[in-house]
């Protein structure tokens, strides 16, 4: 089939599927108009568009969806999977939606987190971050499930500083605990709240 030269072919991956081999669901989903946003590209920067605002979106499965996502290493569905994880976490009293889904977003981001495609695991980071700032505490009794590949990262010196701005923020949300299990697994790690270090050996 000869490649269409018309724009809105190559901007429409519903017409055009030119964006290789997909690394999970979500390329199919997306390809079939199963996700509710599109990129919208910008003249320097990219940015979401959702069908619907995201308050009203029903979570489940969507942002299962995007969390199995965040292992694509094909534009455009890194920066949709990334921006649209992110965008429902960030959602004013998101963590009432997010909660329910907590033992099947666990999974995906650990994947993501033992990718060796650096920026998959960047975009794994942020999500980490984004999901804590949303269930705060609630997110404790998963930390041992995926702080192992943490001590990995923190030797290398163009991923250090992330891991440590992840590990700041899931101790800021999780508090004492959050401290404590971030200690057993990474005995160097400094915290960044006086109260969380007391009595904590």
């Amino acid at each position: 089939m000869a490649k269409s030269n018309r724009l809105s072919d190559r901007l429409n991956p519903k017409t055009v599927n030119q964006f290789g081999k997909s690394q999970s669901s979500f390329g199919h989903l997306y390809n079939n108009g199963a996700i509710p946003c599109k990129l919208s590209h910008g003249s320097v920067n990219h940015r979401l568009v959702w069908n619907e605002t995201p308050e009203s979106l029903s979570y489940d499965p969507l942002l299962v969806h995007f969390a199995e996502g965040l292992v694509e290493t094909q534009h455009p569905y890194t920066f949709i999977t990334r921006a649209a994880f992110i965008e429902l976490c960030e959602v004013p009293g998101s963590g009432d939606k997010v909660l329910p889904l907590l033992c099947r977003l666990i999974p995906p981001l650990k994947q993501a987190l033992m990718s060796k495609d650096k920026e998959v695991v960047k975009g794994a980071f942020t999500a980490i971050q984004a999901l804590s700032n949303s269930i705060k505490s609630h997110l404790n009794p998963h930390l041992k499930l995926i702080l192992a590949p943490f001590s990995k990262w923190m030797n290398n010196a163009a991923m250090k500083e992330l891991v440590e701005s992840t590990l700041h923020v899931l101790e800021e949300n999780g508090h004492k605990e959050a401290y404590q299990q971030i200690k057993k697994k990474i005995p160097t790690y400094n915290s960044i709240c006086d109260d969380t270090t007391q009595d904590s050996d």
